[in-house]
């Protein structure tokens, strides 16, 4: 992984300050034939591509051998100020395979203190609602089991949020971290679903059903909750000073 990640940083002459697995495999719910998710934020070597007329490549995608994506420290940084959800989920990765100077933890030091509890709980609820409706639950297949999967998981984050009003590493719906979030009953079916993926198998109709009920009672518990939590604080100036210190920049 790290020669892979070397060859990037070669080919597109750019410095990879953090890169992190995300999805299945990330957060346990993998089986043999998962994808492998891995994100990353770079620096463009070259600090003056930052002052040209044309902007940075601000996005790497890269296919082969693994689903990869980057995004340019300044892209990163301007939907941090925006409490953006897949940054909240790459903080709290515990596969890290790039970590320049720490900089995972000042990452969860600025989504736990600035981010928008408000604004992560409406993002997995609309995506609750969203992966719900596409849900078809006369055809029952691994996709559609997918789907309640993380449909559970979104639920858990807003429930999560409902009762904590903060943000950290305990609103990721792990098999660890589901104990504390969820209910018994919750945590059941969550788990159940789970193991069955693991094992490239399909749940019982009766987990489906239950599974099902479950989604739409949190969506109506908790949908509501979410439009009192915070909205977050002003993250310009921490992240400027953040950001200048990684491009070598100090003003007098």
């Amino acid at each position: 992984m790290e020669d892979w990640l070397d060859q990037i940083e070669t080919e597109y002459k750019i410095e990879i300050l953090f890169a992190c697995e995300v999805g299945s495999r990330a957060w346990g719910y993998d089986s043999v034939s998962s994808d492998q998710d891995i994100r990353f934020i770079y620096k463009h070597r070259d600090t003056r591509k930052y002052f040209s007329i044309d902007p940075p490549l601000e996005v790497i995608t890269v296919k082969s051998p693994y689903d990869a994506q980057g995004w340019d420290i300044q892209k990163a940084f301007r939907l941090l100020r925006k409490s953006n959800p897949n940054l909240f989920e790459w903080s709290f990765s515990p596969n890290v395979f790039k970590n320049k100077a720490d900089f995972q933890r000042k990452l969860q030091h600025i989504v736990e203190t600035g981010y928008s509890p408000y604004s992560l709980g409406m993002h997995y609820l609309h995506l609750a609602k969203r992966i719900l409706k596409d849900t078809d639950t006369n055809k029952f297949t691994t996709q559609e089991q997918k789907h309640l999967l993380y449909c559970l998981r979104s639920l858990m984050i807003v429930k999560g949020l409902s009762h904590s009003r903060t943000v950290s590493s305990q609103l990721i719906p792990t098999e660890e971290n589901i104990k504390m979030i969820g209910s018994v009953p919750e945590q059941r079916v969550f788990l159940n679903i789970i193991n069955a993926k693991k094992k490239d198998e399909l749940v019982v109709a009766e987990d489906r059903k239950i599974a099902h009920s479950l989604i739409e009672q949190l969506i109506c518990d908790y949908g509501l909750e979410i439009g009192a939590l915070a909205k977050g604080t002003n993250l310009t100036k921490p992240l400027n000073e953040w950001l200048w210190d990684i491009l070598g920049l100090w003003g007098e």
